[in-house]
Order: structure tokens, then sequence, then C-alpha cells
């Protein structure tokens, strides 16, 4: 192969993965990171504090565990601010219908504090980065979830409960999680976590890839599948 032609698929490879890792970002964030922060600014809700997130039909929102409750809306300066529309009742927050706010560089994070302990999602994506809480309870629909570690010190929870139906993703990155409970219903979970114990069952098409696991309960249909990479 000619020296030219080798410098011009390395271009090509370079500037692919350049452009994936920019889709990456903007799949977290919602905006490019281009390095124009001035470009943007955030706008606050304050809101009272609650312990159960009820989210529907929305995508591309992230939890943040903070001292206080807030509704946090990043956007580009020249854009009118995107209105956030709530309701509490009891001890739920109820937001939905934020897709139609979903557009390019703007994102949404959704800062509680500790008192959260369940989490429950229809049509909706949704990350969290750097999961401390004691307890946490999943109920997906219809939904995608992913936990990410941000941060050189590995996060911890010590008991999670999840159920996801109807054709959910649970992608769990590089926590530690003491026990887990886990109950698939077509649905597929990626959980390269450290856990003491795992527990639940799949049913209906599901799958579930675990990194390591000390101690494993784990039930299947014959439709579905359970891969362990300890």
């Amino acid at each position: 192969m000619k020296t030219s032609k080798i410098i011009f698929i390395s271009l090509l490879s370079t500037i692919a993965l350049i452009i994936l890792a920019a889709l990456a970002d903007l799949r977290i964030t919602g905006k490019r990171n281009d390095g124009r922060s001035d470009d943007f600014k955030t706008s606050k809700q304050m809101i009272p504090s609650f312990k159960v997130l009820s989210l529907t039909n929305s995508n591309n929102v992230q939890i943040v565990q903070n001292d206080s409750s807030f509704i946090e809306v990043t956007y580009l300066k020249d854009s009118v601010a995107p209105d956030v529309k709530y309701t509490i009742k009891s001890d739920t927050l109820f937001i939905s219908d934020l897709k139609k706010l979903n557009r390019r560089n703007v994102s949404i994070s959704i800062n509680s504090t500790d008192l959260l302990s369940r989490i429950q999602l229809k049509d909706s994506d949704f990350g969290i980065d750097n999961l401390n809480f004691k307890t946490m309870s999943f109920d997906l629909d219809k939904s995608s979830i992913w936990l990410n570690q941000n941060g050189k010190v590995k996060s911890s929870v010590n008991v999670v409960n999840l159920i996801a139906r109807n054709h959910s993703n649970v992608d769990f990155n590089d926590f530690n999680i003491d026990s887990l409970g886990i109950v698939l219903y077509n649905s597929h979970a990626n959980l390269m976590i450290t856990a003491n114990k795992i527990n639940g069952s799949l049913s209906d098409s599901s799958r579930v890839f675990i990194r390591q696991v000390g101690e494993i309960a784990l039930k299947k249909d014959a439709t579905s599948n359970i891969n362990i990479n300890d």
C-alpha cells in the first residue's frame, strides 16, 4: 500500500474517532463540548425536597445529588430558557414531556437531596453521575438509564432494587453495590459493577451481563440469558 493511502486512511480514522467522541458527549450532556462555555447560561428553579421522582416521556435528563432540590437548565444565551413544568404530590416529584424541550445545546439536571430513594421512568432516558445514595429503587417502563462513574473514587450504594420492563435498557458503569435486586421483563442490563450480592429474575427474552459478582442468585426462563465475566 502506498504511503499516501496509509496517511489518508489514518486521517479518516482520526476524524471518525473525533465524531464518535462528540456524539458520546452529546448523548450524556445534551450539548456539544466545544469549549465555548461562555455561549451558555443556566437557569434554576427551586423545588421542595422529594423522595420519589416520576419522569414520563422525557430524555436527556440527569439527576445530581445536592444539598438542596432544584431544576437546572443549561441553554444557549441567545435562546429562550426552556420551561420545565412539574407537580409535587405528597413526596413525589412528577415531570413529563421534556422530549419537546430536548433540542440541541440544551441540558436538564434535577438536583435532589439524599431523601431521594425511588426513580420511576416511563418512555424516558435518564442519567446519574456518582450515585451515593444509601438505598435506591428504579422502576423502568420502555426506558433507559445509565449510571456513569465520574471521578477517581468509586461511588458506593448499599442496596439497589431494579425493575425493568417493556424493552428497557440499564447500563451501570463502575459502581460498588453491596446488594442488587434485579427483575427484568423483556429488557437488557449491562452491569459493569462490583457487587457482593445479586438476586432476582429474568423473563420474556431478557439479557443481563455482569462483570463481577460475589454471591449470585438469579433465575431465568428459557428465553433469557445471563452472562457473567468474573
